[in-house]
């Protein structure tokens, strides 16, 4: 595939709010042989014309569609099979209980543990056999993000169940209380 008939692919997909694409779908938007098109991805990913974000997704880093978080925004994109929900360090971090600013995303996934280091940040899966009726009262979706996130107990006993440093949770708490 040329530059030009990309970067015009991109644009016109853009324009349909499409950001992100698949292996599959760039396979049906230029059907030469695999090996050509392999290649060609990787020079249009030197040249920043495209994002490769993990094996098999790639994202348009000009399109106007970009989400406002565009690092939540890839976790359907990686485990799109997997009930999804951010825990941890993340959700303690925003939940005010932690001071410090996890430097990355912290996910808990029915899918395996895994790291992707991404353009726009890093992504943590970590397993949980939590199944989504399980956690129906635990977890709160959030409408912006369209992401689910633990709630602050949640996100403690997912903490000490993969155990992590609970060392960083602020004392005195309402949830020390609660694990009393």
């Amino acid at each position: 595939m040329r530059t030009h008939d990309l970067i015009k692919t991109l644009d016109h997909w853009d324009q349909r709010g499409f950001w992100a694409f698949t292996a599959t779908t760039m396979k049906l938007l230029f059907p030469e042989n695999d090996r050509a098109r392999i290649k060609a991805l990787t020079s249009h990913q030197d040249a920043g014309i495209i994002d490769r974000i993990a094996r098999g997704l790639y994202v348009n880093p000009r399109a106007s569609s970009l989400p406002p978080d565009v690092l939540s925004a890839l976790i359907p994109w990686l485990r799109p099979w997997d009930f999804n929900y951010l825990s941890l360090e993340s959700a303690l971090s925003e939940a005010g209980l932690i001071s410090q600013i996890p430097s990355r995303l912290t996910v808990m996934t029915t899918g395996r543990r895994q790291t992707f280091k991404t353009p726009y940040g890093t992504i943590e899966f970590t397993h949980t056999a939590h199944t989504p009726d399980q956690l129906r009262d635990q977890v709160g979706w959030d409408s912006q993000r369209e992401l689910w996130v633990a709630t602050p107990t949640r996100a403690r006993r997912d903490l000490t169940k993969a155990r992590r440093n609970l060392g960083l949770v602020e004392s005195g708490t309402s949830l020390d209380a609660e694990d009393a």
